[in-house]
């Protein structure tokens, strides 16, 4: 077999080097290789499937990274930050239970981006990145490029796995050091790095940057009381698991596991920001259940901060799309977690007055997840004679109108809708990739375009040319024509996408998307009444009196109007009176032969509040079972999962 095993990683090099525009071997003789596998391939079968760099590349060059829903969301952890508050986390774990202690799976936390891995009788079919949890990019081509990942397994299994893209700290230094040799701008962190690669088109280029990752769960496919069991047979499976996770029997195990890699995470290849705590019994698991955000039986243990000193030197003054005016502390360049930081967050004035804050303090600097630290503390006792108090401003920084600002509330805010700083920061927000998502259009092209005076609101950018784009600066025909392209593509948008673009007040992507699917079109929004957004569970009076307001604002309604007359056209979405008590919150499976096409099918049941899986497993609530029903109809019954056909899913939806 070692002559087989030669072969085989020869050829995973020519590939490599072929991918990275360093060809080393003539291609008669490396098509002469690829040959010699092919036959070997063809004479041992399935057996080379999982190591064969014959299915390890796709084509070179990719055109885009098309969005794809996720059948089971991806949701997000909570945080602890202290032994107390996971000893704390577990209690309110078991008090529910009845249960004296529980057993959990200890993971280290991986910094970097979650991936939905997809197979298909045993093949990598798809591969998504998180996204908003509930859809992300489709980027298989790019996960392809990684040989710890197998792109085809040992069986013909369906399954979907949950993973980690993470770049190494050696890796990270190579291409810092390949970007400085060629002039361009550095990447300030591993996971900044992989994020950027995940996201690059061109499939040569993610080879030559080295990819990792680890798979961290099974959410279809494997059938395991545990998932520590899950994650062994993952293993068998030749996925990439971390071999630094633990099975801990008592809560004082899993503090140990923290305390140890709290100390020595940083002696690790890859960068770790915490430990993931799961409860290790799946039926325990399914008893505990989920939030909107989080499921309940896992969280993130975040290590003990870094902290650093330095002094504060200036106030840089910010203005939100909101008008909300945001302090930044300028402070002396200091290093804190391997990056030079020189400025600090203070999140509003509020902080300013709470902490004391005086020009040339010496502060205290934390960061955590934040991409900026923040100001924990300042050192009074330090402070120099004569030193000026920071306070809020009396006019805008950015139009120098007057600043309002409300007694018990903790923003100053510029009220004048046409401030230039705000005007950019709806502009970009609107059509920032959870919005419209235009993609050919950033911060920089938006400063012209407001210095042109060829935007003043969103619906501006739809009366946007190649002419009056090309005489913008760097800018020639071509990207001209790909800005208005894409202006284009986005008019036909979905509802959510767009309510979430206009920055309606206390409406995040969340609400939008609820909006959108109980009133199913922006013309029935633009007359929403303060009670008919009440009636939604789900919906506040803030958020209710926000809505009704914006849309009866007569400059919004004006834009609303000015956005349909150039040409934007959200789809409607089927209106949802309330979620379906047969189908919300369940996992259902398709199989047979359906009446109507499966993609129909699965909107619906998708609009119902289900969420659509490929496969059956005992976390499976419900089957649709059309004609000809296989080996799934097979499964449910085995689980004695409940099974229903097209007529009595019919009649739950009204249909």
């Amino acid at each position: 077999m070692s002559k087989t095993t030669d072969l085989v990683q020869r050829v995973h090099d020519l590939n490599h080097d072929y991918y990275c525009d360093v060809a080393t071997v003539p291609d008669v003789e490396y098509d002469g290789l690829v040959s010699q596998l092919n036959a070997l391939e063809a004479q041992v079968g399935e057996s080379l499937a999982n190591v064969s760099p014959l299915l390890q590349f796709a084509a070179n060059q990719q055109e885009a990274f098309p969005s794809r829903r996720h059948a089971i969301p991806m949701l997000s952890l909570g945080n602890l930050y202290s032994e107390q508050e996971i000893l704390e986390w577990d209690e309110n774990l078991r008090k529910p239970l009845g249960v004296s202690t529980l057993s959990y799976t200890c993971e280290l936390k991986i910094d970097g981006l979650a991936i939905s891995l997809i197979y298909e009788k045993g093949r990598l079919a798809t591969a998504v990145t998180r996204g908003d949890g509930t859809a992300g990019d489709e980027v298989t081509a790019n996960l392809r490029t990684i040989p710890e990942l197998p792109v085809a397994l040992p069986e013909p299994l369906d399954l979907e796995v949950r993973g980690e893209v993470f770049l190494s700290k050696d890796a990270f230094e190579k291409l810092n050091q390949r970007r400085a040799t060629q002039n361009e701008p550095l990447f300030r962190n591993p996971r900044n790095a992989a994020a950027g690669t995940l996201r690059t088109l061109d499939t040569s280029e993610v080879s030559r940057r080295r990819l990792g990752v680890f798979v961290y769960a099974c959410v279809s496919g494997i059938e395991t009381p545990q998932h520590s069991a899950a994650l062994d047979q993952l293993v068998k499976l030749d996925f990439p698991v971390n071999p630094e996770r633990h099975f801990a029997a008592s809560i004082t195990e899993v503090l140990e596991y923290c305390r140890k890699w709290g100390t020595h995470h940083s002696e690790l290849p890859y960068a770790v920001d915490g430990v993931v705590l799961k409860v290790d019994a799946y039926s325990t698991q399914r008893q505990l259940g989920v939030t909107a955000k989080s499921p309940r039986w896992a969280v993130a243990c975040k290590f003990s901060t870094e902290q650093a000193e330095s002094r504060i030197r200036g106030i840089e003054l910010g203005v939100g799309r909101t008008g909300v005016i945001t302090p930044i502390a300028l402070i002396d360049p200091v290093e804190l977690n391997g990056t030079m930081v020189g400025r600090a967050t203070l999140h509003n004035f509020e902080q300013v007055r709470n902490l004391d804050l005086h020009l040339g303090d010496l502060v205290t600097l934390e960061k955590g997840g934040e991409i900026i630290p923040k100001i924990v503390s300042v050192a009074r006792s330090a402070r120099f004679p004569n030193a000026l108090p920071i306070l809020p401003p009396e006019t805008c920084p950015a139009c120098d109108d007057k600043v309002s600002h409300e007694d018990g509330e903790v923003d100053w805010l510029c009220t004048n809708p046409d401030c230039p700083d705000q005007v950019r920061e709806r502009v970009l927000h609107f059509c920032s990739r959870r919005a419209l998502d235009v993609e050919t259009i950033g911060p920089a092209l938006v400063v012209q375009l407001l210095e042109r005076g060829l935007v003043r609101t969103p619906a501006d950018l739809f009366r946007l040319n190649v002419e009056a784009l090309s005489q913008l600066e760097r800018m020639g025909k071509k990207s001209a024509e790909n800005v208005v392209s894409g202006l284009e593509r986005s008019k036909h948008c979905r509802l959510a996408a767009l309510l979430h673009g206009l920055g309606i007040p206390n409406v995040g992507e969340k609400t939008a998307r609820l909006l959108a699917r109980r009133f199913g079109t922006l013309q029935t929004l633009q007359t929403v009444q303060h009670e008919q957004l009440l009636a939604i569970d789900e919906i506040g009076p803030v958020i209710a009196n926000s809505v009704a307001s914006f849309f009866a604002d007569s400059r919004q309604q004006a834009l609303v109007d000015d956005l349909l007359a150039v040409g934007v056209c959200p789809q409607e979405e089927a209106i949802l009176e309330a979620d379906n008590p047969h189908f919300s919150g369940k996992m259902v499976v398709l199989t047979g032969a359906l009446s109507e096409a499966r993609d129909v099918w699965k909107q619906r049941l998708e609009e119902a509040g289900a969420n659509i899986t490929s496969a059956v497993s005992k976390k499976t609530d419900l089957v649709l079972a059309g004609e000809n029903a296989g080996s799934k109809l097979e499964k449910a019954h085995k689980f004695g999962i409940q099974v229903i056909d097209e007529t009595t899913a019919q009649t739950w939806l009204n249909l």
